[in-house]
């Protein structure tokens, strides 16, 4: 047997519906300035905390190494070589060492800090 419902010719009405119906009514009956009037501007929005930096975030560790691929020119990619077969570094402790540095360098300018 099928149970009987009720037709509407409204949706159900959720309590903020209702409510913001209410507050667009009745700002209907707001007076507002004419153009060219000078207003008040808004009141400044209330100051945020800054999300944390993501390299800042719980869970990341410094004894996590990612993989991060570069394209490099040919001829670059052969001097970095060069530079690995006459020195005591490999092509990663090379690029680490002038990479690292500068990017904190550059956070630093872009943080501020």
């Amino acid at each position: 047997m099928m149970s009987e419902s009720k037709l509407s010719s409204r949706p159900p009405s959720i309590g903020r519906a209702q409510s913001s119906l209410d507050d667009f009514i009745g700002g209907a009956s707001v007076h507002t300035a004419e153009p060219g009037v000078a207003v008040a501007p808004p009141p400044a929005p209330p100051a945020t905390v800054p999300e944390p930096y993501t390299w800042a975030a719980p869970g990341v560790r410094e004894d996590v190494s990612k993989v991060f691929n570069l394209r490099l020119p040919e001829p670059d990619l052969l001097k970095l070589k060069y530079i690995a077969d006459h020195t005591p570094d490999s092509m990663q402790q090379f690029c680490l060492s002038v990479l690292l540095p500068a990017i904190k360098a550059r956070i630093a300018e872009l943080t501020g800090n």
